[in-house]
């Protein structure tokens, strides 16, 4: 998957409107939503209003291309049901949720 380019898409569409996306956890827990928006050319995750139910972040989340390919290199993996694989993820970005659910979203459209 060629993760720069999604990562442009990605942006373009956050240019153009403020989107909703979902978490996607492996486990049984319910799929939590997120809005995506562009503000002063920077992307940001936060809470939303439209679907329920919704991440309950007491700020909003930038999300920088760095921050994005570095969780992104993980992603494969963690589709492919390796587990632990969180845990050593978390450690490179607190937005992993928030960026797995990007690209789950942007892979798949």
């Amino acid at each position: 998957m060629d993760f720069d380019k999604l990562w442009d898409q990605i942006l373009h569409t956050a240019t153009q409107e403020t989107f909703n996306v979902s978490t996607v956890p492996q486990n049984r827990r319910t799929p939590l939503w997120f809005k995506v928006y562009i503000k002063n050319e920077y992307l940001y995750a936060g809470n939303t209003s439209d679907k329920s139910p919704s991440v309950k972040l007491s700020g909003t989340r930038r999300i920088t291309k760095d921050d994005f390919l570095k969780v992104a290199a993980y992603y494969e993996r963690w589709r492919n049901g390796e587990t632990h694989l969180r845990q050593e993820v978390r450690e490179q970005s607190m937005n992993t949720a928030y960026i797995f659910g990007l690209i789950s979203k942007f892979s798949n459209s």
